[in-house]
């Protein structure tokens, strides 16, 4: 969590006292301009409740200040279970998969409520820290762009990341693309079940409402699959959401640029789509007319770049993306460690940026 590196501290140093830890991470904010946030700021995971539970998934890394997935401590949901998840998701979730990754859940009642309580008490802290970060974005008028919109899951992202992990979900759907299919659809069916959030309750409003979804698993998929695993459940689940005016912040992950076109599909203006390795003047070519790119400076330019260069980048950038609306600017990827960009660069960069974009 850069926040913290910027601040001369760590979360590992900090993670106790909520206050500390909260008041620590908003202090770039003193020296870098902002006015929004493309979603939720602060801890991403509660790492002492899971170590409570006995659970290695999630970890702080060697710098005090990454959170880790650390996906090969998990106990993956075997290829031969399918069926048995297929039949009932949330029983399966619960019964088996979470009893195989947390120890705690693993003896007696007894043993796992004592350790159940154990973790809740550890959340306090990762609870009270992000209650207080958000307040201070707020008190600071910082806009939360993502907050008042549908979340699009990705059923596959789900698989990728919560069930049978990354190199066992990318190999089954290459030799086994059909019940792969049927999971996905299992998990949207799900997730679509479960969503409290309808087309009904943004229509004919006057605000500004955009929800999230993440390119993680899709960046590994060609435009076939793409289509059948990723956009056949955008559709299905949010097109009404998006007559009714709603929009949809992309998360961009990897190079996507075959798969631009796709989102012609939709209402214009639909998506707001982060890029992260891909050209964006050629994603303007490919979308600029049809969707919004959530891009302007790349964290490579921030670290190694001279300041002139990374201010000529981002004023080319306004110059091409911002006519006619269909701009937000940011840098392409989550800065993480205290060395990933040149300090300098980067207040001289939202300097130029904020001061430009208002001509």
């Amino acid at each position: 969590m850069w926040p913290y590196a910027y601040a001369g501290t760590s979360y590992a140093q900090v993670k106790e006292d909520p206050k500390t830890a909260a008041s620590e991470y908003v202090k770039f904010l003193d020296d870098i301009s902002i006015d929004y946030m493309w979603g939720p700021a602060g801890i991403t995971k509660p790492i002492d409740s899971f170590g409570e539970l006995g659970s290695d998934s999630f970890l702080i890394g060697s710098d005090g200040n990454s959170i880790v997935h650390a996906q090969t401590n998990e106990m993956p949901m075997e290829e031969g279970e399918y069926e048995e998840f297929i039949k009932d998701p949330p029983t399966y979730w619960r019964e088996i998969l979470l009893r195989k990754r947390l120890p705690a859940f693993q003896g007696s009642y007894e043993e796992a409520y004592l350790a159940f309580v154990k973790a809740l008490n550890a959340f306090r802290p990762f609870h009270e820290t992000n209650k207080l970060i958000g307040d201070a974005l707020t008190d600071r008028g910082i806009y939360p762009l993502t907050h008042n919109g549908p979340h699009y899951s990705v059923p596959l992202d789900t698989l990728f990341d919560q069930v049978r992990g990354m190199k066992n979900t990318l190999l089954d759907l290459r030799r086994r693309p059909e019940v792969v299919k049927r999971a996905c659809d299992k998990i949207f069916e799900m997730d679509m079940a479960n969503m409290k959030e309808k087309p009904s309750d943004y229509a004919d409003k006057d605000d500004l409402f955009c929800g999230v979804t993440v390119y993680h698993s899709a960046c590994f998929l060609n435009p076939n699959q793409f289509d059948d695993m990723f956009m056949h459940y955008l559709k299905k689940g949010f097109m009404k959401f998006f007559e009714a005016g709603v929009h949809m912040f992309l998360k961009g992950e990897g190079k996507f640029l075959h798969t631009l076109n796709r989102y012609r599909d939709l209402p214009k203006g639909a998506m707001v789509i982060m890029l992260e390795e891909d050209d964006p003047f050629e994603c303007h070519q490919e979308i600029g007319d049809w969707a919004t790119l959530a891009t302007g400076i790349t964290a490579d330019l921030l670290k190694y770049g001279s300041k002139q260069q990374c201010i000529d980048y981002v004023k080319k950038c306004f110059d091409t993306f911002a006519p006619g609306g269909g701009f937000i600017f940011m840098q392409d990827r989550p800065l993480m460690g205290a060395k990933d960009a040149n300090l300098d660069n980067l207040i001289a960069v939202y300097e130029f940026a904020n001061a430009y974009g208002k001509k």
